[in-house]
């Protein structure tokens, strides 16, 4: 690794590490895996990038195993930015470069972070409206693809891009385009490698339309490549291959560029929060005030606040708290007369709530704390993260009930709380088991624990990476759940831009049981959140 360290930083601009302190730094994210890199990159620009994957694919040719992967803000709680070959960090790929404000465009690189790129836009009374973590960047919300609190009002982050610019596996700079029938007439008749892919790309789809149409009615999965069904838009005339790297996670190329749309800053939001003894009245709750168009709708086990309390985190709108139930927290941010009898409403709904509290001058402090109890709870383990193995699935609310009634059964073969927190407006809950990975049995009740809690999902009708896609963890389960048919789509699909299979290969569709278990770190996650 010396050598090939060496022989990389004499040509890029960037740096390229093999030193062990660093490689240590890059080997972990959020998930409950460890993976230490042979080599880390940090790429000044583009062309470093197209420099590295040259080398990477050609290594590949010749059967030299250097798998990359692509780091954001390392805050994936899958395992898709790990690697044993390279890690491509966007660390320093981090400028906003262009802001349109007249038409609402920004120009960003795809290290940028949510909070950077809010920070700047917030000059012009611009932002992005994606609730996510702000370390997040742009980038790896493309390729994770999560569908955040606010989607269900503003649409998550795939309605507000506008085009990407990536490198291709051969190191080619591509840039995404919507072409016209005609247009693609053009662009399949080249023989670059671009061509080759819109050529191919454009023949699955004909050849497998039953399947594409199937993936297109039923969207809920972030799992394999599933967004092919919004690259050919027939009543539209349109072919654009930018939607297939939503929830990619760098299998199919590197993320360099994006250019986005940008809306105003939303009103200042307003927000209710609601207390009731059952899910069943909870969720009756949830219902109503959904048809009043929240900005976000949360739901709350009261146990996650329980557990803040211990730890000393409590704030007066939640004294005393409730003995057992759910919390239902909705805010609006419409217009002043619209919020206002948005908030009645709302609080006419909940008038047999255990207590109901519309946000004033007085407890709006409290109302932002809310999230801040969230927090305590997940890092709860003397302020290490905890265990991050079934994130962001997706149950509808007619199921949700019935769903949580087969959770308590988990929580009493497991022996531990498993209280359920999410959005009901997107359908996206979380679960936060807590095993001890540095001992063996709880490693392997914890493989258990993903297995029986997929089961209940896919029974209660729910889609285990509806929330995000699926990466390494994930993909033990999405994996095996895919038709045949399915799995040969995305199969071609991952050739075609990845011929040799040198991106990402453990990630998604490569995921497998025994790379997951071989790599489970044993020993609590770094930091917070």
């Amino acid at each position: 690794m010396n050598k090939i360290t060496k022989y990389l930083n004499q040509h890029i601009d960037g740096q390229v590490f093999d030193r062990p302190s660093i490689l240590k730094a890059y080997s972990r994210d959020h998930s409950v895996i460890e993976v230490m890199p042979k080599l880390v990159a940090l790429p000044a620009d583009a062309d470093d990038i197209q420099f590295l994957l040259r080398f990477a694919n050609d290594v590949a040719e010749k059967k030299f195993n250097l798998p990359v992967a692509v780091r954001g803000a390392g805050s994936s709680k899958t395992g898709a930015c790990l690697s044993e070959g390279m890690v491509i960090s966007m660390e320093k790929m981090n400028k906003v470069q262009e802001v349109d404000e007249h038409d609402r465009l920004v120009r960003v690189e795809a290290g940028v972070t949510l909070e950077k790129l809010n920070a700047v836009l917030a000059a012009y009374n611009l932002c992005l409206p994606i609730k996510a973590n702000p370390k997040e960047t742009i980038g790896g919300l493309i390729s994770t693809f999560p569908s955040d609190p606010y989607a269900k009002k503003y649409g998550s982050i795939f309605y507000f891009v506008e085009r990407i610019e990536v490198v291709l596996s051969n190191g080619d700079l591509f840039q995404t385009i919507s072409y016209t029938d005609h247009g693609m007439r053009n662009v399949t008749k080249g023989e670059t490698f671009e061509s080759k892919i819109y050529r191919e790309v454009n023949e699955l789809i004909d050849n497998n339309k039953d399947v594409v149409e199937n993936i297109d009615q039923a969207r809920r999965s972030r799992a394999g490549y599933g967004m092919i069904a919004q690259v050919k838009k027939k009543d539209q005339h349109v072919f654009d291959l930018m939607p297939l790297f939503f929830g990619a996670e760098g299998t199919l190329g590197v993320i360099t560029e994006v250019i986005l749309r940008v809306e105003a800053i939303p009103r200042p939001s307003k927000r209710v929060l609601a207390a009731f003894s059952n899910l069943e009245q909870a969720n009756e709750y949830m219902k109503k005030v959904s048809s009043l168009g929240p900005a976000t709708l949360d739901v709350f086990d009261v146990r996650i606040f329980e557990v803040a309390a211990s730890h000393g985190k409590t704030i007066g709108l939640l004294e005393p708290l409730i003995d057992k139930g759910y919390y239902v927290l909705a805010s609006f941010d419409d217009r002043w007369l619209a919020v206002n009898k948005k908030v009645r409403m709302c609080l006419g709904i909940g008038a047999n709530a255990l207590s109901i509290t519309a946000e004033n001058n007085i407890n709006a402090d409290d109302f932002k704390e809310i999230y801040t109890l969230v927090d305590c709870y997940l890092n709860d383990e003397n302020s290490m993260e905890r265990t991050s193995l079934v994130d962001e699935f997706w149950i509808s609310g007619e199921n949700l009930v019935s769903f949580v009634q087969k959770l308590e059964m988990i929580e009493k073969a497991l022996e531990q709380p498993l209280p359920i927190f999410g959005s009901y407006a997107t359908s996206v809950y979380s679960v936060r088991p807590n095993f001890d990975l540095s001992d063996i049995s709880a490693r392997k009740r914890a493989m258990q624990f993903l297995r029986y809690f997929a089961k209940i999902v896919r029974e209660s009708g729910g889609s285990f990476t509806g929330g995000r896609s699926e990466g390494r963890v994930k993909g033990l389960i999405s994996t095996s759940e895919l038709t045949t048919r399915e799995r040969a789509l995305y199969d071609s699909v991952k050739s075609i831009f990845d011929p040799n299979k040198f991106m990402n290969p453990e990630t998604k569709l490569g995921a497998n049981l025994e790379d997951v278990v071989r790599h489970l770190r044993t020993s609590e996650n770094q930091g917070v959140k």
